[in-house]
């Protein structure tokens, strides 16, 4: 059919237009394809070798030892899985070390993700990320130290552990660092040789274990009661294990949520300015009513407009998302997490929805907005005149303004249908550019500001052991300030909060909000901003925390809250630390003039034995720590989104300048008739959305600054850190810098149009 023809013609003549429609569509669903595969396929991995590994529920010690015969009845009366594992830390390197484990039979069995598995005695499987920190590939050989024996084995491949799968050394660590730890797994009778060879044991050891049925606090309780528990630590408070899933927990929902409307808010966007597009095509409609076309058909015609746009766009967004799923996947997690060596691709429901949404969006909201504009006389339609006018209310006949006054407010008031959509394409393009810039800021501001609000220690040390001390005596060193520490986990709530009893608060910042400086008293208690988040606490409130080991529970009341947004952590006297756990009655002290330390804080490395040193902290490797894992990583991923952002916010103001233009046609021919040259007509026509523009921008800068501050205040307990919601007056120029740059391009690439418009079109529209 002859009309069919207008299709190719249509596009040609606009082609500028379609390709940024197209475009805009293809990177929302590009975003929406390639971050939902990768939440999918990982999702779907983890879930299926928890089970296939049996992965523990937690894992415990005991001060009472466990006998194999008693295990094994422990486990048949209360249906559980419970295996001891042994473990011993081995040097690569001075910086670098392996985390050597023997393979289990019932609990934590591990994956081999590449390479082969362990064949003969000198054979071992490491982490993968580890082994690429620090250049290790599959048939290297690697000799490991342990005190002064040494060993080389040969890397037969690449093994997961899903309880290292976030590869903590501590579980109470809040990060890894790739280069300096990973796991290593070698045969049983290896490990026995090797690490009683050098150490004459079998190294560390915990027990860890599987609940077969809702009977949790029943077999901790029979533990505590039967063997003494020393330490418990369930899955979900394990950094190691419950990292992952609070990541793809946030990943999931992104791809829930936040995808999809902001999807769907670009495809509605998307389809109002092709909606404008058909519009402009009223005369062409009124001439094809005229000659005998039904209004269903020529809004099926119009239809096609949107169609072509929308499949495209889809279809290039899907197909790049399909392609390049793996790569968005090692930016927002597998820098991170161990990686699982799968393919991603994504599920035809997300396929469908991905090609079908935008498809179905473009084509119906051209459809009815070509049935509405029908709705006109064919004759009036054929005019140009009609409900297309602009109302009188804004002819501004009366007023002694200029032309170019009137014409421009006209313009803008008199269309408000083109100007909110103008409005909400800068607001949806700007949200995302802002919130992006504002995350990377919020982030660096933590980096820099988190060390200082820990304390001005420059060691802290965590010992294995209860150390008494009378009033006035030092048993450690001058400029030290000992302290007892304890880890409760509050009721309902899966985050471990460090209760530490100290007097001396020399090393530590306990300033509130307005610049209180607070100072420790029996029977207070002070939190951090940080707890106090991930609580939803203010002060005076209750919170109830139970011991993790004996699961007694005691309740609190909040007397302050200190700027800490690092640290889930709550502060106390010493006595009352001590009475509150009763360790009073416990080691035998009665008087009120002893202290009792379990930890130590210096401004310098201290000669302490090492049998009784826990977990040393080094103010130095926080900051490394910080950098490496929350601006290296996190950034990379920030500025991919960042990118797509930008992308979004310079096409929705080329659209929305291009379709000014479209509209504006028989005004410039009028113009030119009138004697204006193409400057004139420019600063006329194309130049009125000057301050639209900038409400716009500033209206999608302070979105994104409150999508920022709502995002790290609800994933406080995910990060494991209160994230403060910064944006930096460099991000605010960047912002509105990219902003200008898309609107004065725009106003450039097009203001070309001005030239190729007729004179003679303004005589076509005046006839009758």
């Amino acid at each position: 059919m002859t009309l069919n023809k207008r299709y190719i013609r249509n596009i040609k003549n606009n082609i500028s237009f379609y390709i940024s429609i197209i475009v805009i569509t293809a990177l929302v669903v590009y975003m929406y394809v390639a971050i939902s595969a990768a939440y999918t396929k990982e999702k779907e991995y983890l879930d299926d070798n928890v089970v296939l590994v049996n992965r523990e529920d937690g894992q415990f010690t005991l001060y009472k030892d466990m006998p194999g015969d008693e295990l094994e009845t422990f486990e048949e009366k209360w249906n559980v899985d419970i295996e001891r594992q042994y473990f011993v830390d081995a040097n690569i390197s001075d910086k670098a070390q392996i985390r050597v484990l023997s393979p289990n039979e019932k609990v934590n069995k591990y994956v081999v993700s590449k390479g082969e598995d362990i064949k003969e005695d000198n054979e071992i499987l490491v982490s993968e990320l580890f082994a690429k920190a620090n250049n290790i590939k599959i048939g290297d050989e690697i000799t490991l130290y342990i005190n002064d024996i040494k060993k080389t084995f040969r890397v037969s491949g690449y093994a997961i552990r899903f309880d290292y799968l976030f590869c903590l050394k501590n579980v109470n660590d809040t990060f890894s660092i790739s280069s300096e730890f990973g796991v290593g797994i070698i045969s049983s009778g290896n490990y026995r040789d090797f690490v009683n060879g050098a150490t004459g044991s079998m190294g560390n050891s915990y027990y860890s274990i599987v609940y077969n049925e809702d009977n949790e606090r029943e077999v901790r309780k029979a533990l505590f009661s039967e063997y003494a528990t020393s330490s418990y630590i369930s899955a979900d408070i394990n950094n190691r294990i419950q990292t992952p899933n609070d990541q793809l927990e946030e990943l999931g929902s992104m791809v829930g949520l936040i995808l999809p409307v902001s999807i769907l808010l670009v495809v509605i966007l998307m389809a109002v300015i092709l909606g404008r597009k058909v519009k402009n095509e009223r005369k062409m409609i009124g001439i094809l009513n005229a000659l005998g076309m039904t209004k269903f058909e020529l809004a099926r015609h119009y239809s096609i407009f949107g169609l072509i746009p929308g499949l495209a766009g889809s279809l290039i967004g899907t197909v790049l998302g399909n392609a390049t799923t793996g790569y968005v996947m090692d930016l927002m997690i597998e820098g991170k997490l161990e990686p699982f060596n799968i393919s991603f691709n994504s599920s035809i429901g997300s396929n469908l929805i991905a090609v079908g949404l935008p498809t179905l969006c473009y084509t119906v909201g051209v459809f009815i907005t070509a049935l509405l504009t029908i709705k006109g006389n064919a004759i009036e339609l054929i005019k140009g005149s009609g409900k297309s006018a602009v109302h009188k209310r804004f002819r501004l006949s009366k007023s002694k303004m200029s032309f170019r006054t009137k014409y421009k407010i006209r313009a803008v008031l008199g269309n408000p249908g083109r100007t909110l959509t103008l409005l909400g394409g800068l607001a949806i393009g700007g949200l995302v550019l802002s919130f992006m810039l504002a995350c990377v800021d919020s982030l660096e501001y933590y980096v820099d500001e988190s060390v200082d609000a820990i304390g001005s220690f420059e060691y802290e040390y965590y010992l294995n052991t209860l150390i008494p001390e009378a009033e006035g005596e030092n048993v450690f060193y001058d400029n030290t300030a000992g302290f007892l520490a304890a880890s409760l986990a509050a009721k309902d709530k899966n985050d471990i909060a460090t209760v530490m009893g100290i007097d001396d608060t020399t090393y530590i910042n306990l300033k509130t909000k307005d610049g209180k400086v607070l100072e420790t008293e029996d029977g207070k208690y002070y939190i951090s901003s940080m707890a106090a988040m991930i609580y939803g606490l203010d002060k005076g409130d209750i919170l109830v925390l139970y011991d993790i080991n004996s699961l007694e529970e005691y309740e609190i009341v909040v007397d302050d809250i200190f700027e800490n947004g690092s640290q889930n952590l709550i502060i106390t006297s010493n006595a009352t630390l001590v009475s509150l756990m009763k360790l009073d009655d416990t080691i035998g002290i009665n008087d009120a003039s002893f202290s009792v330390y379990n930890g130590i804080m210096s401004d310098r490395k201290l000669s302490l034995d090492e049998s009784i040193i826990l977990k040393e902290i080094i103010r130095e490797d926080i900051k490394k720590q910080l950098d490496e894992n929350i601006l290296k990583s996190m950034k990379s991923m920030l500025w991919f989104v960042l990118l797509l952002g930008a992308g979004v916010m310079v096409m929705i103001i080329f659209l929305m300048v291009n379709v000014l233009l479209s509209e504006s046609t028989v005004n410039i021919s009028m113009l030119k008739v009138l004697g204006y040259n193409d400057s004139e007509i420019n600063s006329i026509i194309t130049h009125i959305y000057h301050v639209i523009v900038a409400i716009g921008a500033v209206l999608g800068l302070l979105l994104g600054i409150w999508a920022n501050d709502f995002n790290f205040r609800q994933s406080t307990s995910v990060y494991n850190c209160y994230v403060k919601n910064i944006i930096t007056p460099s991000s605010v120029m960047i912002y509105f810098a990219i902003a200008l740059v898309s609107y004065a391009v725009s106003l450039i690439l097009l203001g070309g149009k001005v030239k190729k418009v007729s004179m003679v079109e303004s005589l076509k529209d005046t006839r009758t």
